[in-house]
């Protein structure tokens, strides 16, 4: 796995973005081959009509070979095609045909014009079949399922983990072992790949969570109404922080398509090897953001599960909260050391220099706007100067008069 691994599960649980994503794919993209499919065999037989009127005859039906005895008997392909029958089985090129003109049948008797035919066909091309709505509803649903499971199974755990410290007395001994045994959890799981991203999502998700609990319970709850307000306003810029990192992978492959279009001389192979590191490096942030989300709405729900479980009491989960503080702080400050380098950082190292060549072209471009505004103004500068040199001029000239 390129984000955590095994070693995150009992953290985190099984990432599931990239097969969703692929799965919906997968559903969505079958009406577009048959909506395909439909129109090369419609331009086909509009070929096939052209080029009968302009013949002047119609194109023979080919021939059908039998094994039975065709002298006795004719074979029932050949009996079906010389009376116009349809062939039985029909591919879905003819299936999409048939279909298409009994629609169209049905628009002829409603007494539709040829641009509300039009217009019907485009509004129907453009949502999904009914079966694949419900294809992707029992899809939803059983995503749903294992994101419950998941969520149960983690805050199971989870409650495992801050056991060692909510069942005891607390005391400052037993809270220095709980850190102890946390830091050496966090210096097996930063050397994963992505390990710091993932451990820093983890340690804010519970950080944001515990202190507005904490804070809920103090000032009539007036702290914890202000501290879900900010954290909705974290939700929305990791949404919309997920939204623009995808947007930009997909507008670096098609500047790097259009580039291998156009092709020329400054096509050469390094430049072709430059933007495919590139392309790969933005996908990859793509994928980590899209997987930072996940992961941090998935333990939102866990850790909502662990501190307001009415069944038990307020100060038991005051308690899991203060443990959700201990450890988040942990998880939030890790850190590697420049020496702690390996294979798990390459993947990093393509999503730091993708990056890294962003931020040099909007630093290029501000250059290059802050110039032209020097340009402009001292343009106006000078006309300013010249025009008041030439009206102090008038004065003195009189006076030498």
């Amino acid at each position: 796995m390129i984000f955590g691994g095994e070693a995150f599960v009992d953290l985190i649980g099984e990432l599931s973005l990239m097969k969703d994503l692929t799965k919906t794919m997968d559903i969505t993209a079958k009406q577009m081959e048959e909506e395909e499919a439909a129109e090369t065999a419609e331009a086909k037989m509009e070929k096939l009509k052209v080029d009968e009127g302009k013949d002047g005859t119609s194109v023979p039906p080919k021939p059908s070979v039998s094994t039975t005895d065709s002298d006795h008997k004719p074979p029932k392909s050949e009996a079906s095609s010389t009376s116009g029958a349809s062939t039985p089985r029909p591919r879905i090129g003819q299936q999409a045909i048939m279909a298409q003109s009994e629609e169209d049948a049905r628009m002829d008797a409603a007494g539709l014009t040829p641009e509300e035919k039009e217009l019907r066909k485009k509004e129907k091309k453009k949502g999904l079949s009914k079966e694949q709505r419900e294809e992707l509803a029992a899809y939803e649903a059983e995503r749903k399922r294992i994101r419950d499971e998941r969520v149960d199974t983690l805050a199971k755990k989870l409650l495992d983990r801050i056991s060692i410290w909510t069942e005891t007395d607390k005391g400052s001994d037993v809270t220095k072992a709980f850190q102890e045994k946390t830091r050496l959890e966090v210096e097996n799981l930063k050397m994963e790949s992505f390990g710091l991203e993932i451990l820093h999502a983890v340690g804010m998700t519970y950080m944001q969570k515990a202190t507005s609990f904490l804070k809920s319970q103090k000032f009539l709850g007036i702290s914890g109404f202000f501290s879900r307000l900010k954290d909705k306003g974290t939700l929305a810029k990791d949404t919309w922080n997920t939204i623009s990192t995808a947007i930009d992978a997909q507008l670096t492959m098609e500047e790097m398509a259009k580039m291998e279009q156009k092709g020329g001389e400054d096509w050469t192979d390094e430049k072709k090897a430059e933007y495919e590191k590139r392309v790969t490096g933005k996908i990859l942030a793509a994928a980590c953001k899209g997987s930072r989300f996940e992961i941090q709405s998935v333990l939102r729900d866990v850790c909502d599960k662990v501190l307001n479980d009415k069944s038990v009491k307020m100060e038991k989960r005051l308690e899991r909260a203060h443990a959700l503080v201990l450890s988040g702080t942990i998880y939030q400050n890790a850190q590697r050391d420049p020496d702690e380098e390996g294979d798990y950082m390459a993947f990093e190292q393509l999503m730091a220099d993708a990056a890294i060549k962003k931020d040099k072209k909007d630093t290029k471009k501000d250059k290059k706007e802050a110039k032209k505004e020097e340009k402009k103004e001292e343009a106006t500068t000078s006309h300013h100067h010249g025009f008041g040199s030439h009206r102090k001029a008038e004065p003195s000239a009189k006076a030498t008069t």
